[in-house]
């Protein structure tokens, strides 16, 4: 069985592992950085892979060493066996078993942490990794298998991801009541035409949205602070000095005295339906994450 495999030398689970790390950084010089000799010897690994496999698998291009598009299916492959293979050990030697989950930095603080804790109490053989990504890395991770699970907007899935919805991520307006003083709660015109305003800036969708309802309200926004992140963001509001249109959850802890949550019809144009998204690949190759995919399902559950 398989002899043409082991026919030939040249095909080795390290050099698998070598392919697999060169596809997870991008080139050999970032999966080596400043160490030569280790970078001659990936080169080397590479090289012997395509030999034995008889297509090239990585090629020079401009100063870096890629993997071609063979090379990254290779690599595909190899993750999942290797990772199958790393499964059956850990649970051979009753060791902890980690899973991925990826998402944007607002979800994670406010949706993943914050619920993960119970059913870590409940499974002391698992362990949850958090990666903090844009969607557009999401997906393309969750699609070559470098991560197990992702959180993102249902109109970002790709064909071969499959989903499980999770609700609506809704926005609040939240306005330091320092800022307004005894004043009757104002409108959202209002507050968006005449105080300062932090926004995230880096979620290119929610930006555009944004700048369409502010467009819809007739109102001129005075940008005061440009943030990379909501949690960036929420920590000016808390300062009393900005205002900011923040995830609902990320709200839900600001006491009233302090902060004026403004809500209503018109905010619910910048809210998106959120998915939990895999690759059935993970189920197929990790047995047991199908039935952490049915927990994950429950726990994030908006």
């Amino acid at each position: 069985m398989f002899e043409k495999l082991f026919s030939e030398r040249g095909l080795s689970l390290e050099r698998l592992r070598v392919l697999v790390e060169v596809q997870a950084a991008g080139s050999i010089v970032q999966a080596a950085p400043g160490d030569p000799v280790r970078q001659s010897q990936y080169s080397r690994q590479l090289r012997e892979l395509s030999e034995f496999f008889g297509c090239e698998v990585a090629r020079r291009r401009g100063k870096l060493i890629k993997l071609t598009s063979e090379g990254a299916r290779l690599a595909e492959l190899a993750r999942e066996h290797l990772r199958a293979l790393d499964d059956f050990r850990a649970e051979c030697a009753a060791e902890v078993i980690d899973y991925t989950i990826a998402a944007g930095d607002s979800v994670i603080q406010w949706l993943v942490i914050p619920r993960i804790g119970g059913l870590i109490a409940s499974a002391p053989d698992l362990r949850i990794a958090t990666i903090n990504l844009r969607t557009n890395g999401i997906v393309q991770q969750l699609a070559d298998g470098r991560v197990d699970f992702g959180i993102i907007r249902r109109d970002a899935l790709v064909a071969g991801l499959k989903h499980a919805s999770l609700g609506t991520w809704h926005y609040a307006l939240v306005v330091p009541t320092a800022l307004v003083g005894k004043r009757a709660k104002p409108s959202p015109a209002e507050v968006l035409g005449t105080l300062p305003i932090a926004a995230q800036t880096t979620d290119g969708q929610f930006a555009a949205r944004l700048r369409a309802w502010l467009h819809e309200l007739k109102v001129e926004p005075r940008h005061a602070l440009a943030c990379q992140s909501f949690p960036q963001t929420l920590a000016a509001v808390k300062s009393g000095a900005f205002v900011a249109v923040l995830p609902e959850l990320a709200a839900a802890d600001l006491p009233a005295k302090q902060f004026l949550r403004i809500d209503g019809p018109s905010l619910r144009r910048l809210s998106r339906e959120l998915v939990l998204a895999w690759n059935p690949r993970v189920v197929r190759v990790r047995p047991a994450a199908g039935k952490l995919l049915e927990k994950l399902e429950t726990l994030f559950r908006l």
